[in-house]
């Protein structure tokens, strides 16, 4: 039996084989675990390793060398740097003294920043030169806890960079003196973005759009076309095709055309606008000028065709088609050169000449090649001739010209017959005349000179010097009379202004010169000096003695005339004067007699005294028209201007005659409606003038007709018209009847003084009117006085007239 120590052995016994039993298991179980790691960790580290290779290979393949920096020792050296021959080492060790292949100032620089990269992971990137050619770039970098510096070779790199930066300054240099150029440029440039906004203009354009500076343009996005021209160029531009148009806008206040072109370029797009309104006038004035030239051909009676290069008929006018007869379906076809002479040929108005065709074929078409213009006669079959001129033109081609000339070779002849008739007229003519050049020498004469001077006719056939003739005449020159009107006695004085005429060089400054000679037989003669074309001059003497005298006797009698009128005149105004006062007491005295004071008068006394008051009242009316004809003579009656009533005015003048149209029978008929109110003239005088017409239409109207009266306004004027159904007057007595003193009874009741229509157009024009008279034999006559609407000029002398009228009085 087991004691309890035994026992207590044995449990303690029991319990460690037990815990090594189950720490046994654990440990197996344990390392079955770490081996399954161990194995995961390896195929990792191989992974890892697998993926550090591509790395390195792809770090290698890159031409590159790189130094990685994991701690405080030499840094790990990858790939090698191909292309350097040799001025790299290839050795890692060498190739990190850098001293040894690098410019000091470089290393100085690599190693501080390699230093800043380990110390502080600062990046940077250095260009090392190892030659002109051969650069070397060094770019530091950290990645986690590494830190790496990596080395390109850049070969090459310097020469392309100075190339790109000549380059580039030579580019620089273009675009500004093409924007110097642009910004001279008298065209509108613009430069626009890809969302259509301004970024460059030139000052045209700024001066274009009124702007001060191409910055305000900018600032202020100033279009130069208008809004739906920008949206037709947008939309064309948008569609990378360019656009190109004509296009208006208004500059400096003024629409004008311009040729737009816009296109679409890398940043944007890119515009210009040319002024063309100049040239699109020019081209309108060509068109117009062509089309005037048409016209004026058109018009023209020569003919006029233009055949083009190909010798085609191009153009014709209406001289041509009717010279030749050619229908229009014909020219129609634009015939050629040739063809159109064969048809002209065939139809018998170009005579059939016997050269064979190849001949006449060179002959048409000769005037194509030649290089002036020619000249050539053309007889046709009906016996016309043409003096055909061929211009050839600069782009080919040729214009013929057509003349029809047969009336001119007509007219030649018959010039030269009329020369021949006009000196055998000359000859016999009774006036002097001689013909001189511009040397002097005589060209021509007749025998009326030869005999007026006494020259020997043979001298003068000899083409005698005009300076000579003097000699020669057996006739001497007592005065001249010059043209300026100044006698000038002697010989030499009349031949010097023939022979200075006559050989004056200015032949277009020298006039037709008339004067006067005396000559020593006593005749007188007019010469008159006529140049001539071709520095020609012609003297002609015409013999005005018998004038002269017949001259002498009419101004003797037309001075005497002239007395005896100032005479007539003087006693008309003393009479006149001298009437008045007896007239006046006559008046006076026959009115008194009517009055009741007086005492009653029998019947004959009464007959008596209307007979008295009617002679005194006609004198007094006559005595008055010859005192205001008088006045008007004399230049000093005034009108006394004012507003007149039209009607009041026509009614004074009918009341004046109403009794002689009530005694002959005659009716009135007054026409006011077109007349308006009131005029602006001379009240008194006015009712005068229709006074005298009236009386005037009573004298000449027969019984049982109508006289009419009218007044209207038009054409900056108003008129009067009294009108009657009388004998009329004779086209040529018109003008008479306005003379003074001109009475003409026939068809009239009574014969006046004649004064009347005297007054009416003096009084008129005093109005500065006019009268107008419409008559004929058997019409009646119609008096119509215009007289302008307005203020009249004041008269020059009309100061005088209030003190001629108080003389008067």
């Amino acid at each position: 039996m087991l004691s309890e120590g035994d026992l207590l052995h044995l449990s303690v016994l029991a319990f460690v084989i037990g815990a090594v039993m189950l720490a046994a298991t654990f440990m197996v179980r344990q390392q079955a675990v770490l081996q399954g790691e161990n194995a995961e960790l390896q195929g990792l580290l191989h992974d890892a390793h697998l993926r550090a290779d591509a790395r390195t290979a792809l770090l290698v393949a890159g031409g590159e060398r790189i130094l990685v920096f994991a701690g405080t020792g030499q840094p790990e050296v990858i790939g090698q740097m191909p292309g350097s021959n040799g001025r790299i080492p290839g050795d890692p060790e060498r190739f990190l003294i850098f001293a040894d292949w690098m410019p000091a100032e470089a290393v100085d620089r690599l190693e501080a920043a390699i230093a800043a990269l380990l110390d502080d992971a600062k990046p940077f990137r250095i260009a090392v030169d190892l030659d002109a050619e051969f650069v070397v770039e060094a770019v530091g970098r950290t990645s986690g806890g590494l830190a790496m510096v990596k080395f390109t070779v850049l070969e090459g790199l310097r020469k392309r960079l100075d190339e790109l930066t000549n380059a580039l300054a030579r580019a620089e240099a273009e675009v500004e003196t093409m924007q110097q150029l642009f910004d001279q440029a008298p065209i509108a440039l613009w430069m626009r973005d890809r969302s259509g906004r301004l970024t460059w203009v030139n000052r045209a354009y700024a001066t274009a759009v009124d702007a001060p500076t191409v910055g305000d343009v900018l600032e202020r996005q100033v279009e130069f076309l208008s809004a739906q021209d920008r949206l037709r160029v947008a939309k064309q531009v948008a569609e990378n095709r360019p656009f190109t148009a004509k296009l208006s806008t208004v500059v400096e206040a003024d629409r004008r055309n311009f040729n737009v072109v816009e296109a679409l370029g890398p940043i944007g797009s890119a515009g210009l606008a040319i002024d063309v309104s100049e040239t699109e006038q020019v081209r309108m004035e060509l068109h117009q000028t062509i089309e005037s030239q048409s016209e004026t051909l058109n018009q023209l009676a020569t003919a006029v065709a233009r055949f083009d290069e190909k010798t085609r008929l191009a153009y014709y006018n209406a001289a041509f088609q009717r010279l030749f007869d050619l229908t229009n379906a014909y020219l129609e076809t634009e015939p050629d050169h040739v063809t159109l002479l064969d048809h002209l040929r065939t139809r018998g108005i170009l005579p059939i000449e016997k050269l064979v065709r190849s001949e006449m074929r060179e002959q048409d078409l000769a005037a194509y090649r030649a290089t002036e213009p020619t000249e050539d006669m053309w007889h046709l079959a009906d016996g016309r001739t043409l003096r055909v001129i061929a211009t050839p033109q600069p782009r080919g081609g040729a214009t013929w010209v057509f003349e029809d000339i047969t009336e001119k070779l007509e007219l030649e002849s018959q010039v030269k017959a009329t020369v021949r008739l006009q000196r055998e007229t000359i000859d016999y003519l009774s006036e002097a005349v001689a013909v001189f050049g511009s040397d002097g020498r005589m060209r021509l004469s007749n025998p009326a000179f030869a005999d007026m001077w006494g020259i020997d006719p043979v001298h003068l056939a000899k083409g005698a010097r005009i300076q000579a003739l003097p000699d020669h005449c057996h006739v001497n020159v007592e005065r001249t009379l010059g043209p300026g009107g100044v006698a000038e006695p002697g010989l030499s004085q009349g031949w010097r202004l023939f022979v200075e005429q006559v050989t004056a060089f200015d032949d277009h400054g020298r006039d037709t010169l008339r004067g006067e000679i005396s000559l020593s037989d006593g005749g007188i003669f007019n010469y008159t000096i006529v140049p001539l074309p071709n520095g020609l001059t012609m003297l002609t003497f015409s013999n005005i003695s018998e004038a002269r005298a017949a001259e002498l006797v009419l101004r003797e009698r037309n001075d005497a005339l002239e007395q005896a009128n100032q005479i007539k005149t003087d006693f008309v105004q003393h009479v006149n004067y001298e009437l008045r006062s007896p007239l006046t007491n006559i008046i006076g005295f026959s009115a008194l007699l009517r009055s009741a004071e007086t005492g009653p008068l029998n019947e004959r006394q009464s007959e008596y005294l209307d007979y008295i008051s009617s002679s005194t009242s006609t004198l007094l009316t006559i005595v008055n028209d010859i005192l205001d004809l008088a006045t008007v003579d004399a230049g000093i009656m005034e009108l006394e201007l004012s507003e007149v009533d039209i009607a009041r005015t026509v009614e004074q003048a009918v009341d004046g005659v109403r009794d002689r149209f009530e005694a002959a029978d005659i009716s009135l008929r007054i026409d006011l409606a077109d007349a308006g109110t009131s005029f602006n003239a001379d009240g008194h005088r006015l009712t005068q003038i229709l006074f005298n017409l009236l009386s005037n239409a009573a004298n000449f109207a027969p019984a049982g007709s109508v006289v009419g009266v009218r007044a209207w306004r038009g054409d900056g004027q108003i008129s009067f018209e009294v009108s009657d159904d009388g004998p009329g007057i004779a086209t040529n007595q018109i003008d008479k009847i306005f003379e003074r003193f001109e009475a003409d009874p026939s068809g009239g009741r009574q014969s006046g003084a004649g004064l009347g229509l005297s007054i009416v157009k003096s009084f008129v024009e005093l109005h500065h009117g006019h009268v107008e008279v419409r008559s004929m034999p058997g019409s009646g006559t119609a008096v119509i006085c215009h007289f302008p609407l307005g203020n009249f000029p004041p008269d020059e002398d009309s100061g005088r007239s209030e003190r001629f009228r108080d003389a008067a009085e």
